[in-house]
Parts: structure tokens; sequence; C-alpha cells
């Protein structure tokens, strides 16, 4: 029975027993007194439509072990019990479905048989992935096409077909991966503990105990893409004691291991936050031991709490009519000592800090910087051919030319241009370039020969907080189209705006370790930024026009815009 068709089954079993529980009852009386009826009994677990895969069938062919094999894992029920009745005793203990999931669209799977032999045989399964899920959770979009290729080897175990050999990692298809499988969001901070930072992984949903699942990932620290960019509040080397989490009406008692005794009293605030804020899906509050001893653990302070998701203020960032400030219909607010500076350059672009003190400013292809304290814009960059520049909430410049993508400078108050050392060998480009609200992050779109890629890396800081290289890239999807302008929406998600052709446009939003989605984007759309209040982003045209998406369709906010301006947060 295929997997689709017992899941069908299942349903219609539900709805067949439904209806004869129905076809049960009296008639409905139309007439007599109205009476009370018994309460209805009150059910809090789901309706369990879950894949349940069938253990291989006395006499299977090698075709059906190796089919059922990979639609069995599918199912990590019980330590994916189902399918290790695939495998021979030896290989199912050696077996390790954890260390990587590949995600295909369950069409197109090419399985052919390599060897045959009596007691013995070989097979090959094709299979063209659409992301990868790795060991610590860790999602990854792919953009190649490219098949990739699986070895089965199978022998005969008293006279039934079994598989011997057979790669770590299971294969699912992207409908069965988003029933089975669920994102969970994992915290860290950013290195001086002001601003908490997302780290997206997907696990088993439903299976075993979550509150473990996730307090292990936390402890074993940030996706590789980040190392360097952010930190945990957990001292190096903390472990579970206990090999599990405890949940007592809504509380997750953790017991944590000797290391965690190296804390002093704000680590320990710092740590149970985390823990907190990462388990917040699963339980109401976290309880920490070590080794055992209950530890008494207040609440961190208005002044040390980190900023979760900043968000930016209502209002667009936008140069119109010679004015430069906060858009509300036809008004332009003034920003107190940056919006007249700003406005005396022209701009064709300008990033906002989310203190309001700074802004970063392109004109006239050379990048100023505009301080509240300062008398007057500052030029810091003029090299030829310069994209729109960026600010992090340090106050750092970053600037690049486009066709210099490895050229890319941090600029701090003393205009000293000071390399950022780059992890793209291979871009000759460079379109678009935003760093993240909490400053830990980038997001770039980068030419490479003719293929255009979205990567984000982790921000690596020196003294000062100096910007001083980036860390290995993780590359996004961006949809169809040529890509013009990407921005960060929040925390998690970013967005691509991209020609499809003539003036049609395209939007695509990423999930940074989660999905890609995609829309239809405004006509002759320029620069894309993210929003706050009814739209998450807006769209600036290539005529000046504000576009904002609503319903199906887009409407103008504003006309003569000159310029679209990206806010790092509102001021705190």
């Amino acid at each position: 029975m295929s997997r689709r068709f017992a899941a069908r089954v299942r349903i219609l079993a539900v709805v067949a027993a439904f209806a004869a529980a129905l076809a049960g009852c009296a008639s409905i009386p139309d007439d007599g007194p109205v009476r009370q009826g018994a309460p209805i009994a009150q059910r809090n677990d789901p309706l369990d439509l879950d894949f349940n895969p069938s253990p291989p069938a006395t006499g299977a062919t090698q075709d059906q072990i190796v089919h059922g094999f990979i639609d069995a894992a599918s199912s990590p029920k019980n330590d994916f019990q189902i399918a290790r009745e695939y495998l021979t005793a030896s290989m199912s203990s050696s077996w390790n479905p954890n260390e990587s999931v590949t995600v295909d669209q369950g069409t197109g799977r090419l399985y052919n048989q390599l060897a045959n032999g009596s007691s013995s045989a070989r097979w090959q399964v094709d299979v063209t992935p659409v992301a990868n899920v790795d060991s610590v959770g860790a999602y990854h979009g792919v953009s190649s096409s490219t098949p990739i290729s699986l070895r089965y080897d199978l022998v005969k175990v008293n006279g039934e077909w079994r598989i011997s050999v057979a790669p770590n990692g299971v294969v699912i298809d992207d409908p069965t991966f988003r029933a089975v499988y669920a994102p969970q969001t994992l915290y860290f901070y950013n290195a001086s503990f002001t601003y908490l930072v997302p780290d997206l992984r997907w696990f088993p949903s439903r299976v075993g105990n979550a509150a473990t699942r996730v307090t292990n990932a936390v402890l074993a620290g940030p996706a590789k893409w980040l190392v360097g960019a952010v930190t945990s509040a957990f001292p190096p080397g903390t472990q579970l004691a206990l090999p599990s989490v405890t949940i007592s009406n809504g509380r997750a008692d953790v017991d944590l291991s000797s290391q965690a005794g190296q804390a002093d009293a704000l680590t320990l605030q710092r740590m149970k936050y985390q823990l907190e804020q990462s388990l917040g899906s699963i339980v109401s509050s976290v309880q920490l031991s070590i080794e055992g001893t209950t530890q008494s653990v207040a609440g961190l302070s208005a002044a040390n709490a980190p900023i979760q998701d900043p968000q930016v203020d209502n209002h667009a960032l936008a140069y119109r009519n010679g004015q430069f400030g906060l858009l509300s219909a036809t008004t332009v607010e003034d920003i107190p000592g940056i919006s007249t500076k700003v406005a005396s350059l022209h701009p064709t672009s300008a990033s906002l800090t989310a203190n309001h003190d700074t802004a970063v400013v392109l004109s006239q292809g050379h990048v100023y910087v505009v301080r509240k304290a300062d008398a007057a814009p500052l030029r810091v960059d003029a090299r030829a051919g310069l994209i729109a520049p960026a600010v992090d909430n340090y106050g750092y410049a970053w600037s690049v030319p486009a066709d210099k993508p490895g050229a890319l400078v941090g600029i701090g108050s003393d205009a000293v241009q000071k390399a950022i050392k780059t992890n793209w060998p291979n871009a000759t480009r460079i379109v678009s370039l935003q760093v993240s609200r909490d400053g830990t992050r980038v997001i770039a779109v980068l030419l490479s020969g003719s293929t255009y890629s979205l990567v984000a890396s982790g921000i690596v800081r020196g003294q000062d907080n100096l910007p001083t290289s980036l860390t290995e890239p993780i590359e996004l999807g961006f949809g169809p189209g040529k890509p013009l302008s990407a921005t960060w929406i929040d925390q998690l998600n970013v967005a691509v705006l991209s020609n499809t052709g003539q003036d049609g446009t395209a939007i695509a939003l990423q999930q940074i370790g989660g999905t890609l989605s995609s829309t239809t984007g405004p006509a002759s759309g320029a620069t894309i930024v993210g929003a706050a209040g009814l739209s998450s982003y807006l769209v600036l045209t290539s005529d000046g026009s504000l576009q904002a998406p609503t319903g199906t369709g887009w409407q103008a906010q504003a006309d003569k815009v000159g310029a679209l301006g990206t806010q790092l947060g509102q001021p705190q």
C-alpha cells in the first residue's frame, strides 16, 4: 500500500466511523420540550493522521524492500523502528537516520538494480533534492537540480531480503516533511548580549521529548555559519547532567553539568533567559539545576534584557520633494539632527540606525555618513561604482563597489576605511548588501559569472565592535528573475525584489533556515525595504511611486519619492 493511499484510507476510516455514528442515532424530534443533554467530553489530544508505515511483508521483493525502507524512514516514531525492520541486524544498529534529511518533491525518483544474485543484490536510487537538513536540524535549500545517487546493498536473511548497506540519513518528500518535521527557533546572543539572535532548526514533531531536543541543540551551540557572530550564555562544555529534560505543570526542569557552575549570577540569568526563549513554544518557564542542585535564578533586569526582533517605525523612511524623514501621507516628519543634513545631499539611498543618530547615504555615486553630533555630512568613500551602502547599529558604514565584491569596507567615526574580509571567492559583482537589525548577520546579492545568488553570513567583530570579517556564507533562495534589491523583513526573514522581464517584478520571501515563497511585485519595482504596520515590506518603483502590497495587488502610498530608506529599528 502506498503512503498516500494509506493516508487516504485512514482519513476515510475516520469519516466512515463518524458517518456510522450519525446513522446509529435516532431521528431528531421536531416537537416537545427542550431538554439539557449530557456534557460533551473534552479531548486535548489532536487527531493523529501521521504516516504509519508498514513493516516488510513476507516474501517481499528487492524492489519492495528498497521502496518500503525509504518510505518507512519518513516516520521517526520510536527511533525509526519500522524502517529498521528493513535492515539487517548489524545495519540497523549502525544506521544513523538523524545524520541528515534529504527533501525532494517525491516524484522523479529513479530505482535501478545494479547487481543481482541469489543471495545478494545492489540497488541505486537517484533523487533530486530541493533541500537538506543537517545533523543539528539546520535547513538548507539547494539550487542545483543535479540528482544525487544513493546505494543500497541487499542480502538474504532467513530467506527474506534485507538491506545490509544503506546511507545514513533519510529521504523524504516535501509535503511529508512539512507534516512530520516542524521548525523550532533557538536563540543566542550577539557579542555584547544586547540582542537576542534567532537560529531556526527543524526537528521531528510529536516524537520524543521536544524540550530535551531543543535544550541539547542550544547547549551544542549555533549553526556553523553563525559561529563567531553570536555567542551563548552557557559556559563551554555545558551539557545536560541527566539524559532528559523533565516537564511538570508547564515548567521545564533542566539539570546541567558541572561546567555550568562557572557562571556568575548575571550569566545564570542569561542562561535561563536563553532557554526560556528557545523553549517558549513548549513550556512556560524554566528551572535550572546544576548536578542536581536547584539554582535560584532571578529574571533579567530591564537594563540587561536583550532586544528581541526589533521593529521599525510604521512610517516609511523616504526622501520626497526635497525633504528626508518619516513619511506620513504627504508629510515628511523630520528626524532631529539628521533630516536636514541628509536632504542637502539629495540622496539616492539611505540607511538609518535604530537610535536615529547616524545615517549612511549614497549621493552622486559617493558614500556619506551623517551623524546627529556632527555639523555636516562627511564623505567617507569616493570609489567608483559604489552600490547603496548599509549601516549597522554600532554606527559603522558598509560600502563596496559593484564590480569589486571583495573590496568591502567598514567605516567608523574616524572615517578610515577598514577592510572586511569576505567569503565570496567566486563573486564578480555585488548587487545589494544589507546588515541585520541586530548587527550579527549580513545578506548580499552576488553575481558569479552569469549566475546570481543570495547569501547570508555572520559578522565577526573586533575591538570597538569593528566588523573584521564575514563567516562562510549559506546560500538562500530568491525565486525567478534578475535580483535588483534585497532587505531584511525581520530577524528571520528576508525579501528579494527581482525583474522578471520588461517592467514585471517578483518578490521572493525567504525564511533564513526555512522555506521560500514568491509573489508578484509591482510594475517597474526598483527598491524593496522592510516595513511595519499592515505590510512587512514596501517597494519604490523606478518612477518614484511608493507601493505597498494590499490583498492580491499593489496600492500607491506616495508619489515623487526620490529615495526609500532602510531602518534598523525604532529609537530605544
